[in-house]
């Protein structure tokens, strides 16, 4: 990329709102004028009447239909409207916006068509995958040929060729385990980068011990209908 590209931070939103606000303040403080969609996922908490104050766009839907079309909806925005590159963060402020720019140095230098940052790394040394994960990790990385140290991890950017590719095809429901297959069948560059993480601001996570056995089934049988293609020049940074 020569010019500087379009950036779109997008946060996917269910039932956040005692975070909205603290979210979009540390986003504001370390990305100081970001373009900002808010996908307003059925929620029934005030979220609606709290973005109608921040200075951000929003999609707002009366009835939930999971992150994985959150996601999409998002990306088909950001794609109609000619954005380069888009972040997703968290809603929940786990996600630190001071890591965003780690996430972008790949995509700046062309090195990568999506950056996934992990949780589980020398960074976070307290920090340790359940078993679930670490197998599902470990299977994934043998599918894709490359380190996945964090499958379930929400933190991503997205350059153009993968913002015009998942607008339309993203998995639906929980997809961030999915997504490393599609990627890889896809021939996307694909980097990992070490972040720093932090606790949820409140509430529990979504991502139950039922979703994430869930979603290491919907791998496995991915696997088995679909063969995988080698990637292609995917690394870790």
């Amino acid at each position: 990329m020569t010019a500087s590209p379009r950036i779109l931070t997008l946060i996917p939103a269910h039932n956040e709102a005692p975070s909205l606000r603290a979210v979009i303040s540390d986003l504001r403080a370390h990305r100081p004028g970001a373009d900002v969609l808010v996908v307003n996922d059925g929620s029934t908490d005030g979220t609606a009447a709290i973005l109608r104050e921040l200075d951000v766009k929003w999609l707002d839907w009366p009835e939930r239909r999971g992150a994985g079309s959150a996601l999409r909806a998002g990306l088909r925005y950001a794609a109609r409207q000619g954005y380069d590159i888009v972040v997703r963060l968290d809603a929940d402020g786990q996600h630190d916006a001071s890591e965003i720019a780690r996430l972008l140095m790949p995509l700046a230098v062309g090195s990568a068509d999506v950056v996934l940052g992990s949780r589980f790394s020398s960074l976070n040394r307290s920090r340790h995958p359940g078993p679930i994960q670490r197998s599902l990790g470990a299977l994934l990385s043998m599918i894709t040929r490359r380190a996945v140290t964090d499958p379930t991890s929400g933190f991503w950017a997205l350059g153009p060729r993968s913002v015009a590719l998942l607008a339309e095809h993203l998995p639906d429901g929980y997809p961030e385990p999915e997504l490393h297959l599609f990627l890889s069948r896809n021939a996307m560059r694909v980097v990992e980068v070490d972040v720093q993480w932090r606790a949820r601001l409140h509430g529990r996570s979504s991502l139950t011990l039922t979703r994430l056995v869930t979603a290491g089934a919907r791998v496995a049988l991915a696997v088995i209908i679909v063969p995988v293609r080698a990637s292609v020049g995917i690394t870790r940074d």
